[in-house]
């Protein structure tokens, strides 16, 4: 199912999630492993092994798990680890309360092909709406969420959308690139080195060639 939404452009929106009754976390151990044991009474029992498996947000696991792809902005607080200590810890919580990005095969939301779409989106428990305007959602471009995610994505980031992010890149060392946004945009470049996000390239302006550094997702490469 991944491989069908890569082989897709993308449509983004953004989703609110409905809020807890309790107005408690919004997270859940998942993948635990379990083990029996012979409990007091002598009676064999099951508990968790200590250590195994990962603490999810369950709104953005419980998308994924239908077949959306979802991003969810998130920061890093301190927090306290417990009621016993006043040792605190890093731990990561939504950068934007009660709302993540969720994305969807543009034909999938305009024609329904059978993958989760617009109607599993909307019946979902975890999900209060999506923003938009004059009663119409609001769509928003793989490109843009690209460089959200870089930008605020850190190493939560999908394996599957880095290479999508990678796939984007039409330009290698060596090539000549259009700058297509920003104070620069329309002006072609040399691209010199690839690192990361960022791109080395050359600029040539007032008769003089200058080395700059550039956002890649800022790049493509220039027709001939």
């Amino acid at each position: 199912m991944m491989g069908q939404i890569e082989a897709r452009e993308m449509q983004w929106f953004a989703v609110r999630m409905k809020p807890k009754s309790n107005g408690g976390p919004r997270t859940a151990r998942v993948e635990v492993k379990r083990e029996s044991y012979i409990n007091r009474a002598g009676k064999p029992a099951y508990r968790d092994v200590k250590g195994s498996g990962k603490r999810v947000f369950l709104p953005e696991h419980l998308l994924k798990r239908a077949g959306f792809e979802v991003f969810l902005p998130v920061k890093k607080v301190l927090r306290i680890k417990n009621r016993f200590t006043k040792e605190k810890h890093l731990v990561a919580v939504p950068l934007l309360a009660d709302w993540m990005f969720v994305g969807m095969p543009i034909v999938q939301f305009e024609y329904g092909q059978g993958l989760p779409g617009w109607k599993t989106l909307m019946d979902m428990d975890v999900v209060a709406g999506v923003m938009g305007t004059g009663g119409r959602p609001i769509m928003m471009s793989d490109r843009m969420m690209m460089r959200l995610m870089r930008q605020f994505g850190g190493d939560r980031i999908a394996p599957e959308i880095k290479r999508r992010m990678v796939a984007r890149r039409n330009f290698e060392v060596g090539d000549t690139a259009r700058v297509v946004n920003g104070p620069l945009e329309g002006i072609n470049v040399f691209i010199v080195d690839i690192a990361g996000k960022n791109a080395k390239a050359v600029l040539n302006i007032l008769g003089g060639n200058f080395e700059i550094e550039i956002n890649a997702d800022l790049l493509t490469k220039a027709e001939q």
